[in-house]
Formats: structure tokens, sequence, C-alpha cells
């Protein structure tokens, strides 16, 4: 008897499932349907809309499903170990993916065939529910249009927290989703990095890569799997404070053999971009953002198919170390992670303070959890966004990544932030200091000098500017631009 297994959310169910299905039958003997739990819908910051009971039942009695089951897991390999089924069936959106290549070796060692259905054009689930909360909101005459909120949300987090609210009618923000606990890999020393970091460009050296390369510790180890590669390094043309972070860069590219492009940035060059990334955001943007889509659209012409960045590193690994500093005080917490207060500049400021109470415990809070959900959607989002509307491919080798063990909050604390990091770099770089975190170069302070702040209605007037630095000041320049565009 040949045993089969699928899964999926079938939420809504629709044609495009039935005929999976269908297919899966009539290649198996016994067919087993995976049905994921809502708990497992909810990683993805999404909601179903039919109950699991109730979509377990729908597919339970589809007559070409002889057991339907609770998906608790994503791990497919985890389920073969209580099944030992003979064939997997998976939607061909995964095919030639990194994370099935992998599933294709675990199975083919244990005999398992594995089979790719495409799904029926134009029907899905995220349509059809997107369709009918669009028409529920416009029955109800409720669509969710709140620039006071939207204003708030991106002053203190730098993103629109919520989704499905937006600045105004008809646009509608994009959000990332943070990666799937289960597709990440574990990894608990140098060692470990540096087998899983070996194996994601064996699988990519086909396309032509380019680096997104500072003289931070992160792109230095991602340029030493990168010989004969473009890397890209932002100079700033009206000053040299980027000196020893340009030697650096330079000094990963010699070693490692990477052709260097330099990408240079002022106001003059990046001002024309902000724009482009607000409109295809539908929101105010990161200060990075629109010096990220000009190195983009330079790799693009270069050729460049795959932009590799080595953002996610410091959230994983420890980088964040002064958010890491100690066990925070709720409140104090809230006043040093809050970029800033919209209370301060507003005249009609929303109170956002219910997203750091999600996280509170008592009088403190788990910082590292919320640091690990919303800064990882504000911070990987700006990337997101800026590639996106370059219309660039990029990837984040550490976003895959898991510390084994949990973080040793006392090394970070004594000065070793991202340890396992710093060790790799050193077995990469045996010849020079490991360096100090360094941001990428953005010189707000510089451009927003002399700005006399906003003068929109929705601002409080005669603002004391010298009390803001300048990342606060591009959040407030870039908001009223934003609103001054489509206002």
């Amino acid at each position: 008897m040949v045993l089969g297994y699928t899964t999926g959310v079938y939420d809504l169910f629709h044609i495009g499932h039935l005929n999976l299905l269908k297919n899966a039958k009539g290649l198996c003997d016994k067919l087993i349907v995976g049905v994921t739990v809502d708990e497992l819908v909810a990683y993805k910051n999404k909601k179903a809309v039919i109950p699991f009971e109730e979509r377990l039942e729908i597919v339970r009695s589809i007559k070409y499903v002889d057991a339907a089951i609770p998906q608790e897991t994503l791990d497919k390999f985890e389920m073969w170990q209580k099944l030992h089924f003979d064939i997997l069936f998976v939607g061909d959106d995964w095919y030639k993916s990194e994370r099935w290549d992998f599933f294709e070796e675990k199975f083919k060692q244990v005999g398992v065939r594995i089979v790719y259905f495409p799904y029926t054009k134009g029907t899905s689930s995220t349509l059809i529910n997107q369709t009918l909360i669009n028409l529920r909101n416009q029955a109800q005459g409720d669509f969710i249009v709140d620039k006071n909120f939207c204003m708030s949300s991106y002053l203190a987090f730098r993103y629109i927290e919520k989704d499905g609210v937006d600045f105004f009618e008809g646009m509608h923000h994009k959000n990332i989703t943070p990666p799937l606990l289960s597709e990440k890999v574990k990894v608990f020393n140098a060692k470990d990095i540096n087998a899983a970091l070996t194996e994601t460009f064996s699988k990519i050296r086909s396309k032509k890569l380019g680096l997104m390369l500072s003289g931070g510790m992160d792109s230095g180890i991602l340029a030493s799997y990168m010989t004969g590669c473009d890397a890209y390094t932002f100079r700033f043309l009206d000053g040299t404070f980027q000196s020893d972070e340009l030697q650096r860069a330079e000094y990963y590219a010699k070693t490692y053999g990477l052709n260097l492009h330099y990408v240079d940035i002022n106001w003059q060059t990046i001002e024309p971009h902000i724009d482009k990334v607000m409109k295809n955001k539908c929101a105010p943007v990161h200060s990075i953002e629109p010096q990220i889509y000009l190195a983009a659209t330079q790799a693009i012409n270069d050729g460049i198919e795959i932009m590799i960045v080595g953002e996610s590193s410091d959230l994983i690994f420890g980088g964040m170390d002064k958010l890491l500093s100690k066990d925070w005080n709720f409140d104090d917490f809230v006043n040093r992670y809050m970029f800033l207060n919209p209370a301060e500049v507003l005249k009609n400021p929303v109170d956002v303070s219910y997203l750091f109470n999600r996280y509170r415990i008592g009088d403190k809070i788990d910082f590292l959890k919320f640091m690990q959900e919303v800064y990882l959607i504000q911070d990987c989002g700006s990337y997101m966004n800026a590639f996106e509307t370059a219309g660039l491919n990029y990837l984040d080798p550490y976003a895959k990544f898991e510390m084994g063990e949990p973080m040793d909050l006392n090394r970070i604390r004594n000065g070793e932030s991202k340890y396992l990091i710093r060790e790799l770099f050193s077995i990469k770089y045996p010849d020079i200091p490991v360096p100090n975190k360094i941001p990428m170069p953005r010189p707000v302070d510089f451009y927003f000098k002399n700005w006399q702040g906003p003068t929109r209605p929705e601002f409080k007037q005669n603002l004391d500017m010298k009390k803001f630095n300048g990342n606060q000041k591009w959040q407030l320049y870039c908001l009223e631009r934003f609103l001054n565009l489509f206002d």
C-alpha cells in the first residue's frame, strides 16, 4: 500500500484545494491530510476565517481524503517519523527553493518521493479572504482609514503596526512576515554558522551575486563566501567620518577577491528616490530605504541578480547591545525604545502604548520577545521595501539562523556583543582586530542640521528642533513629505 501525505490550511475551501487532493489521491492508495492548527496559522500574523475544527471536518469529508489530522508542526520530516508515508505532496511554489532542496535530500535517504503539484491559477484563499474583508468593510462603511493612528505609529515604531489601518483610502501599507522558527537552523558555535553559510552560498553561486559591504563584522564574514562577486559600499560625499569603515570594507574585498563598487550618497543622490520608496510602501520610510534603493538600481545596471545583506545578524546574535544592556523596567524600556514620542510633536497623537503592554510582565517587560517581533518587522521591512521598489531579489543568509542555546546576556553586557559572530570573524580575518558594531551610514544629522521643522497643521508649531537627533528629524521630515504627497 502506497501512503501519501499533504498539508495545508484549507481556509475558505475552493477548487484549487479540491484539485490538489484529487490529484494526490490518484497517486497513492491512502491519503492523509494535515490541516494546520490555528496557532500555527498565526505565525504569519494571519488568522484563518474558518476555525480549525471546522476546517478539519471539511477536509475529512472530502471523498479523496482517507484521514485528516492536525498539523501542529511545519517539520514534515517529524511527521514522517510518526506516519512513515511514501509520497509527500507539495505545492510547486516550493520547487527548487532552498528549504525544499534540503527536504529533498533528507527524504531521499528514507525512500520518500516528493511530488510537486501546481496550484489552480486565479484561485486562492488569501485573495478570497481579502475580497470578503473589503466587501464587508465597504458594506459597513468602516473601511479603516486612520491618519492620526498611522502618524503616531510611524513616529513611535517606524512602521504602521496594525495591518488594515492606513493613512488614506485606497492605499495599504506593507509589513513583513517574520521568518518561521521551524525553517531556522540552530547554531551553537562559529563552526555551525560557517557550515550553514557555506551550504547556502553553494546553492546560489550560479547566480550573479552582489554584497552590501560595510566595515562591520557581518558583511565582512559574508564576503569570505563570495570570491569573485561584486560588492557595494556606501560612501558619503560630504564628509570624511567614514574613513575607517571604508578602509575595512576595502580590506575585506581585497582579501577575498571581490569587485568593489562605491555607492556615493549625499542629499542630492538620495532625495530623488524618497517618494518612490514611500509610494511602494504606502507609508513614510526609514532613512536607509532611499539609499538602499540607490544601491539596488546601481547593482541592477551591473547585472546583479541577487543582493546579499547581513542585516538580521544583530537581532539574532545579540548585536543590539544597548537594548540588551540590562533587564528593563517597563517604563524605562518604553522611553528608551520609542523612536519619537507622538505626543511631543503631533496635535492629535494616538496612544500606541498598547503594543508595549503586550509584552508587559508586572513592572518589567519581555524585551527579548519585543525585539524579536516588533523590531524585526520595522528593521527587515525597510530592506524588503527598498529592494522590492527597485525590483531586485535579495537574501539575508543570517535570517535562517537561531541560536541553539539561550543568548548569554552576561557576555554581551561585558563587551562581547555577537560573540558567535566575533568568533567566526576572527577565523576569517585573523590578522585584524574585531571591529565594533558599525551601523550603515546615513548622515541624517548632516542633512537636517539647518532644517526648521514641519509646518503642516497636523504638527505642533514652533517645535524646538535642537531637541531632536538626526533620525528623529528624518521621521518628521519624511512624515510631512508623505502627507504632502497624498494629501
